[in-house]
C-alpha cells in the first residue's frame, strides 16, 4: 500500500492559497535590439521561475553536453541560440547586507552570455557549445552566481585563450547558418561552372549545326591568331563574343575548344546524334525505301546511302553514312556493306521492312538476275526497284549534247570560259 501510495502521489498538487497569487510578479520579455544572436521569446515571472526548479531536465541536441544541460534544461542550443531573458525583476541572492542579482544590461556587452532562470546564473554560451573539452566548469557546468563580481569575471573571462577559440568558432558557425558553409559555397560554385560550360560549348555546337546547314566551310587557310581570317568558325566565334559577355570569357581562355580536333569531335557527336534520331524515327514506322550511289574518292570507292521514309504523312529523305566498298564493287560486296551498315547503325532488319529501292542503271545494281536490287528482294519480296531519275536526267542531257551540235559547241565555249 506505501509503494501504491507513492507512485500515485506524483498526481497530488498543492493548491496555491489567495496571498500567493497576489504576489506573483507579471514580468514580460522585452526584445533586446542590441543581441545580434536570435533569442528565444520568453514570458516569465518570478513565481514561473520558481516552478521551473520542478520540472524534469531535457537532454540537449549537442551531443557533448548533454550530461551538463540535463542540469540546465532551459539554457539555449545551437538551433535557437544563447537563452536570454530580460526580465523586469531577477531573482536575488544575500552578498552581506546586500540583495544583488543578474542584471540585462550585460547582454549588451557580452553577446556570448547567457542567463538560467531555473538555476540563476549565468553562463558562457560559446564556451558551453563549441568547447572541446569543458573544463571551465563555472562557466559551462555550474553557471556563476556571485553577482558582486560578476563585472570583474566577465571581462577576465572574455579575454581568455580558450574562451576566444570559442567565440571564433560561434561566429564562423553562425555565418554558415546565416550564407552556407564552404562545402556549399564550392558546390554552388562548382554548379554556376558547370552550367557556364555547358552553355559556352552548347553555343560551339550550334555553330558546328548553322555551318553544316548552310554547306560552309569550317576552317581557313591559317587560324593563328596574326591570320586575318581565321575561317568561319572561329570567325563566328568572334562575333558572338562582342555580344556575349560570358562567352567571351571562356573564348579568351587560353583552352577554348575551338581547335579542329575538337570542331571533328563535335562535327562527329553531332553526326551521330542525327543518325539516331533518324534510327528512331525509322523504327517507329517500320518501313523505309533505299537509295545508294557509288563515288570514288581518290582511291577509295565509297557507297553513299540515303533512306527515304514518312512521318505522318510528310515526305523525309536523309543522308545515313558512308560505306567503303574498295575490297570489292560485286553486288555480294555491296550487300554485305549495307546490312553492316544497317547493323551498325542499331537498324533491327528483322523488324523494319524495305519497300522499294532506287539506284542508277550500272548492271552490278540494277541487274533482275545477280544486281544489288535483285539481291534485295531476296530479303525483302515487295521492295521496289526505280531507276533512279537523277541518273535517268543526266543520260538524257548527255545523249542530247551528243547529238546536237549546236549544244556541244556551247559545252566548248562554256569550258574555255570557266578555264
Amino acid at each position: 500500500m506505501e509503494n501504491t501510495k507513492k507512485i500515485f502521489s506524483i498526481f497530488n498538487f498543492e493548491k496555491k492559497s489567495k496571498n500567493d497569487k497576489h504576489q506573483e510578479l507579471n514580468s514580460e520579455v522585452v526584445d533586446d535590439p542590441n543581441n545580434k544572436i536570435i533569442e528565444k521569446d520568453v514570458t516569465v515571472n518570478q513565481t514561473e521561475a520558481n516552478f521551473v526548479e520542478t520540472l524534469p531536465s531535457l537532454p540537449s541536441q549537442h551531443s557533448q553536453h548533454n550530461k551538463n544541460e540535463l542540469q540546465h534544461s532551459d539554457l539555449g542550443d545551437l538551433a535557437t541560440g544563447p537563452y536570454r531573458p530580460i526580465l523586469k525583476v531577477y531573482k536575488q541572492s544575500r552578498f552581506g547586507s546586500q540583495n544583488r542579482s543578474f542584471c540585462s544590461d550585460w547582454y549588451k556587452q557580452y553577446t556570448w552570455l547567457e542567463y538560467s532562470i531555473k538555476s540563476n546564473a549565468a553562463f558562457c554560451y560559446a564556451c558551453r557549445m563549441f568547447a572541446d573539452k569543458l573544463d571551465d566548469e563555472v562557466w559551462t557546468k555550474k553557471g556563476f552566481s556571485n553577482w558582486q563580481k560578476l563585472n570583474e569575471k566577465l571581462k577576465k573571462h572574455d579575454k581568455t585563450k580558450r574562451h576566444l577559440v570559442c567565440l571564433s568558432k560561434m561566429s564562423g558557425y553562425l555565418a554558415c547558418k546565416e550564407s552556407g558553409s564552404v562545402m556549399v559555397k564550392q558546390c554552388s560554385y562548382y554548379k554556376e561552372q558547370v552550367a557556364k560550360n555547358r552553355t559556352y560549348i552548347g553555343t560551339l555546337i550550334d555553330i558546328i549545326l548553322f555551318l553544316g546547314k548552310q554547306g560552309i566551310a569550317y576552317r581557313g587557310h591559317r587560324e593563328d591568331k596574326n591570320s586575318l581570317n581565321q575561317g568561319n568558325f572561329k570567325e563566328l566565334c568572334k562575333l558572338l563574343s562582342n555580344y556575349q559577355p560570358d562567352f567571351k570569357n571562356k573564348f579568351d581562355e587560353t583552352t577554348n575548344y575551338t581547335s579542329w580536333s575538337i570542331q571533328d569531335q563535335l562535327i562527329k557527336l553531332c553526326a551521330e546524334d542525327i543518325r539516331e534520331t533518324i534510327v528512331k524515327e525509322i523504327e517507329k514506322i517500320g518501313f523505309f525505301a533505299l537509295m545508294c550511289d557509288e563515288a570514288r574518292c581518290y582511291r577509295e570507292e565509297q557507297l553513299s546511302i540515303c533512306v527515304r521514309y514518312t512521318v505522318d504523312l510528310d515526305v523525309y529523305e536523309r543522308f545515313l553514312c558512308f560505306v567503303d566498298v574498295s575490297k570489292g564493287q560485286t553486288s555480294n560486296h555491296i550487300i554485305t556493306a549495307l546490312f553492316e551498315c544497317f547493323e551498325k547503325q542499331k537498324l533491327t532488319m528483322s523488324k523494319i521492312k524495305i519497300i522499294a529501292q532506287s539506284y542508277d542503271g550500272a548492271s552490278v545494281m540494277s541487274g533482275h538476275l545477280h544486281g544489288v536490287q535483285s539481291r534485295i528482294k531476296e530479303h525483302y519480296p515487295f521492295a521496289i526497284y526505280t531507276h533512279c531519275m537523277a541518273h535517268r536526267l543526266n543520260l538524257v542531257v548527255v545523249d542530247t549534247c551528243k547529238t546536237i551540235k549546236v549544244i556541244l559547241k556551247l559545252r566548248k565555249i562554256i569550258k574555255l570560259i570557266n578555264l
